[in-house]
């Protein structure tokens, strides 16, 4: 069942290129605000899926570093266990090489509450489909 679908904003401390006074040559503070489709689902065990599902403009959206600050900070607001937790990260056909959509199954190493490590499995659709419990064929482009 689907409990969360909206669009999503992280706000975290980043890197730019480029130098100010008193700072290491090539490194500039910066906020970066991204963006993603974030969709919550619970199945009747009370596991959580968390689908996420980035907007097409955003680049390095999903890196360790910032997989793990938006992790945190969903786990955080919305009130999800870890320990009944999956994670899923769905790329748009536009965003990438391929012309298919992709899904990545995400695990985590919990340190002091905090996700760490994350570790990234491509997953067939079905798959994604199986552990949302919802029909994904809206996510998932049809042949041409």
């Amino acid at each position: 069942m689907k409990i969360i679908d909206q669009f999503y904003s992280c706000q975290m401390p980043g890197q730019m290129p480029g130098q100010m006074p008193g700072q290491m040559p090539g490194q500039v503070s910066a906020t970066w605000k991204l963006q993603c489709h974030l969709r919550i689902f619970r199945a009747r065990t009370n596991v959580h899926t968390v689908l996420i599902a980035d907007m097409g403009f955003e680049l390095g959206w999903f890196n360790p570093y910032i997989i793990e600050k938006l992790v945190d900070q969903v786990v955080e607001e919305f009130h999800l266990n870890p320990a009944q937790l999956i994670w899923l990260e769905h790329y748009a056909p536009t965003n990438r090489e391929s012309r298919e959509a992709a899904f990545s199954q995400v695990a985590f190493e919990w340190q002091n509450g905090k996700a760490a490590n994350p570790q990234w499995i491509s997953i067939d659709p079905e798959v994604a489909q199986a552990l949302t419990s919802e029909n994904l064929q809206l996510l998932i482009p049809r042949a041409i």
